[in-house]
């Protein structure tokens, strides 16, 4: 009975210290009073250095009536100091399906105002097409070029970067498709789901067009180019009847081996230009390394067997398919960590709201708010972008309303629109993300972190939930700005003087607020 009762006490004891240390362990020292809604700030704690923010240029673009009172108002929304102050531009280099309008059927919604909604134009005059050639002759050639064809999307990606006030640091061209005299099917998606629709034989060609289109935008237009994106989302099927754009299967391999071709075209055009413009690689349609058909890794490992991957240092990923994952993106940068350490960063180049109805509200730039936290917090996402800048039909794909084709036509900016300025009007390339969160916080409560050169601290704080926020700011802040985008604001200036120690976050609201000591 004695040795019970001995036993019972030591099991009591063993539990109160557990119970203790868990207790313990429940404190977090930077939030000493254990208060609740508690921004936790550790500047000491770095992560990744931001490089930008962006969109696609993508299909829209092509519509733009250059020199148009649109292309004006369009490029200041979106790339200027007095908009949202975008840095990533993205040119789309089309595979040429508006010679055989390839998707006037096909697609979301029905695009009564501009039926060609994704038909891409294509620089290459495929009359000029020489059967007696090879397909690299051909499309090396200059004089089958015509690039007065992309004529509105080339001048308004001048536009853009030239404008007074530009915001455009980095251009990145990219290609969903090769062009379609270089596929399998002839086409610019293949003729069933799954097929690797580039031939070896025509990889040198596809290289080719590429480097035409980058030899066109640096010499002729005078622009800086950073990077080319060759191949876009490998893993997709991208074949059959219903692909509604342009796109092309790779298995890894074949990906792997193209980039080594085009890997070495491009230093060829460096060398010859005194250029640095990189290697995009490779714009993985998602991060989920458990998925099936994500396949995420194969793609990555068939690359690292190649001496170019050693040169390597940021792979490009989409956030579709787990957009609110945390468990998805976490897997993955602990996989790609654990093979290949710090060596690789890592960009989210696209993602967007892929339902209809186009939403000008709040709803969907919550989520977007929500999106882009996990992607800088869990992803540890060095840039960011937003997949086609405007939308022009009712589908929730663009960050602003505008009716392709038209020359004065409104430019109708929806929240998630001022949701993206609460980032990039205020997180500069070349800012750190710094350990930030709210500890013990309200449902819906969340922060992202970054602290600039200065010494300031800009917190981007979402509050998606129903009820407001009073959100404790630490002490060490005295001076306190802030802009806030919600139902009736858009991304209004709401704060600017001493810091009271406390912020209300008001129910669905994403506020950008800058700190200082």
């Amino acid at each position: 009975m004695k040795k019970k009762l001995i036993f019972a006490i030591c099991i009591a004891f063993s539990l109160c210290i557990t119970l203790g240390a868990f207790a313990a362990c429940d404190k977090n020292p930077l939030n000493p009073d254990g208060s609740e809604n508690y921004l936790v700030v550790d500047e000491s704690k770095e992560y990744q250095t931001v490089n930008g923010f962006g969109a696609s240029a993508a299909w829209w673009a092509q519509t733009v009536p250059a020199g148009s009172q649109s292309a004006t108002d369009l490029a200041t929304s979106l790339y200027s100091e007095d908009g949202i102050g975008l840095s990533i531009y993205r040119y789309n280099i089309g595979g040429g399906s508006w010679d055989y309008n390839a998707y006037n059927d096909h697609g979301a919604g029905d695009f009564v105002v501009f039926p060609e909604y994704r038909n891409t134009r294509s620089a290459f005059i495929a009359e000029n097409y020489d059967e007696s050639l090879s397909a690299e002759e051909n499309f090396a050639d200059v004089a089958n070029y015509d690039f007065s064809r992309d004529e509105n999307a080339l001048e308004f990606m001048r536009l853009c970067a030239t404008q007074e006030g530009s915001t455009v640091e980095r251009i990145i061209l990219f290609a969903n498709s090769p062009h379609y005299l270089l596929t399998v099917s002839g086409k610019t998606n293949g003729d069933y789901a799954y097929q690797s629709n580039l031939p070896a034989e025509n990889y040198k060609a596809h290289c080719e067009y590429l480097i035409a289109y980058l030899d066109y935008v640096v010499n002729d237009m005078g622009l800086n180019v950073e990077a080319v994106s060759a191949i876009n989302e490998p893993q997709h099927s991208w074949g059959g009847e219903n692909s509604p754009q342009e796109g092309c299967h790779y298995e890894p391999e074949e990906l792997a081996a193209f980039y080594d071709l085009f890997y070495d075209y491009l230093g060829e055009f460096n060398e010859k230009n005194g250029t640095s413009v990189k290697m995009d690689v490779f714009e993985s349609g998602n991060y989920d390394v458990y998925k099936s058909k994500g396949r995420v890794m194969e793609y990555i490992y068939a690359m690292s067997k190649y001496d170019y991957f050693e040169e390597i240092d940021t792979i490009s990923v989409h956030s579709y398919g787990s957009p609110t994952s945390v468990e998805a993106r976490e897997s993955f940068v602990y996989m790609l960590r654990n093979l290949y350490g710090d060596k690789i960063s890592l960009e989210m180049s696209e993602i967007c709201d892929m339902t209809a109805g186009l939403d000008e509200g709040m709803d969907s730039a919550l989520w977007l708010s929500e999106v882009m936290n996990k992607d800088f917090c869990n992803l540890n996402a060095t840039a960011w972008s937003w997949w086609m800048a405007t939308s022009c039909d009712d589908y929730n794909d663009g960050i602003v309303s505008w009716m392709w084709g038209t020359e004065n036509g409104e430019v109708t900016p929806t929240k998630r629109y001022w949701v993206m300025g609460n980032y990039s009007r205020f997180v500069d390339r070349g800012d750190v993300r710094v350990e930030g969160y709210v500890d013990k916080a309200s449902d819906g409560v969340f922060a992202t972190v970054f602290k600039k050169a200065d010494g300031s601290i800009v917190v981007v704080l979402s509050n998606t939930g129903d009820k407001s926020a009073d959100v404790i700011i630490p002490s060490v802040y005295t001076s306190l700005q802030a802009w806030e985008t919600s139902a009736d604001k858009d991304l209004e200036k709401v704060a600017d003087g001493n810091c009271s120690g406390v912020y209300t976050a008001p129910a669905g609201s994403v506020t950008t607020l800058i700190l200082k000591k």
